[in-house]
């Protein structure tokens, strides 16, 4: 499994856990809705920040490895570590 499916998959989680929060929070503590969802909400934004925080980087899709020192090429930048290619962005079609 790649590093951004694990990624994918731990948000996923992280969503599916806090919904089961609130509907266990509104249900068994008869707590009202909507503050529930909003506090729930800013949970959900905030750890999906911090994260996802990796991504802003030229970070290696496969392993997670850091590629802000590799030069892309025409399909993107290959990762020394495990030999994947990760797309790259505007700034690396400029350069390339």
């Amino acid at each position: 499994m790649t590093w951004l499916h694990r990624i994918r998959l731990r948000v996923l989680g992280l969503l599916v856990a806090v919904g089961l929060a609130v509907l266990a929070a509104v249900s068994w503590a008869s707590l009202p809705v909507w503050p529930v969802v909003g506090v729930a909400f800013a949970a959900v934004a905030l750890v999906v920040n911090n994260m996802t925080t990796r991504l802003n980087q030229p970070t290696c899709w496969g392993c997670g490895a850091d590629l802000s020192g590799h030069q892309a090429g025409e399909y993107g930048r290959v990762c020394p570590s495990c030999g994947s290619v990760t797309p790259g962005g505007p700034d690396d079609h400029r350069q390339a």
